[in-house]
């Protein structure tokens, strides 16, 4: 058996965006935005264990918390040489488009000689949808935009994959047989999401980061390859 456990905090400091934006004149301009700071701090978990000669484990979880640990600042420029600032709420707010928590889980068996099955889960939670830093722009503290982007629900995705050494040889050579299923359970899931989508969005819920005002993006249903393989 062998365990690992880590800890990990990273700070992301002074990350630059750039927004572009259409002037009177119809020509388009960009607003870059200094001081987008990201912290990413956390936890992670692995394990493995050959419990007997033909069962093996694996297991691995993390839990983290990816946050904006400042509000960012912006620079626009017109044609005529003005500057113009902007203030963007972004202190607190959970980094998006990617999973915080997961868990994963592996069994794997030699039922007989020369054949392997595995077994393997999938879990993930904390989803944030992807929004952009450029979206929360505010000119006082009454309008600031500080409420989380639109968090998705957790899912759990089965997959099987099983080998057998066919009981032939040819010049030395055994064929060998491979199953893949994918989604074993076909679950129903979303694997992946945009907030406040200015395309999908009910239009009367359009920026209250809610599930009705998000574009999202379904997991694919089940699937499977069977083929040979043949090592030369």
């Amino acid at each position: 058996m062998a365990s690992k456990l880590s800890f990990y905090n990273t700070s992301w400091n002074d990350r630059i965006a750039t927004r572009t934006v259409e002037n009177i004149d119809g020509d388009e301009d960009i607003i870059y935005l200094t001081g987008i700071n990201q912290v990413h701090s956390g936890v992670e978990i692995e394990f493995a264990g050959q419990f007997t000669e033909n069962i093996r484990v694996d297991m691995g979880a993390s839990l983290g918390k990816w946050i904006y640990s400042d509000d960012a600042t912006g620079t626009y420029r017109d044609s005529d040489g003005s500057d113009a600032s902007y203030s963007y709420a972004l202190k607190d707010l959970r980094v998006g488009d990617m999973p915080q928590a997961s868990l994963n889980f592996g069994l794997t068996a030699n039922p007989i000689d020369g054949a392997t099955v595995q077994l393997s889960a999938r879990h993930y939670r904390l989803f944030f949808s992807d929004w952009s830093p450029t979206s929360r722009a505010y000119s006082s503290d009454d309008d600031a935009d500080r409420a989380q982007s639109w968090r998705t629900p957790p899912y759990t995705v089965f997959d099987l994959n099983a080998s057998y050494y066919l009981p032939v040889e040819f010049g030395g050579v055994k064929p060998q047989l491979i199953l893949n299923i994918r989604n074993l359970f076909d679950a129903v899931y979303i694997q992946d999401a945009v907030d406040n989508s200015r395309y999908n969005a009910v239009p009367f819920r359009v920026n209250d980061h809610s599930a009705n005002a998000a574009e999202v993006y379904l997991g694919m249903p089940t699937s499977f390859n069977l083929g040979i393989k043949v090592n030369f």
